[in-house]
């Protein structure tokens, strides 16, 4: 059975960048989306590929993928599961500038809590499904 998470887009940010919350079980996680490129990710289902995950430090891994609280990184890569132009999505910490190019940015602490959670969790309990939808809060 598929185990899924959701991300909701649910702000407008500065530029093209959205803001929300990666949902998983009880926890959630601050998200940025876009700012570069061509906007934020966009909204569909998507395949989280966890066993092709890229996990490092400052020596072996773009800055855009490090957290700038612990110097370490990772990138969890996303398959959209619909036909578009687009591609190369992932959940990563938002290092370097703020923003992404579509990818699923952590912001700050969320960053750790994540990872940790991700490392602590079962290969067959990880997630599979991610469900990206917008609701724009008034």
């Amino acid at each position: 059975m598929p185990i899924q998470i959701r991300f909701i887009k649910s702000k407008h940010g500065k530029g093209s960048r959205m803001i929300g919350y990666l949902k998983w079980g009880d926890a959630q996680f601050e998200i940025v989306t876009g700012g570069y490129g061509k906007g934020a990710i966009p909204d569909g289902v998507y395949k989280i590929e966890k066993r092709r995950i890229a996990a490092g430090n400052k020596s072996n891994m773009e800055s855009g993928y490090i957290n700038p609280l612990t110097g370490k990184g990772f990138f969890i890569p996303l398959k959209p599961g619909f036909s578009t132009h687009r591609h190369g999505f992932g959940i990563h910490p938002d290092g370097n500038l703020p923003g992404t190019l579509g990818c699923l940015g952590l912001q700050g602490a969320d960053t750790k809590k994540f990872w940790d959670k991700w490392i602590k969790t079962p290969m067959r309990l990880r997630p599979d499904t991610l469900i990206v939808s917008t609701k724009i809060e008034e």
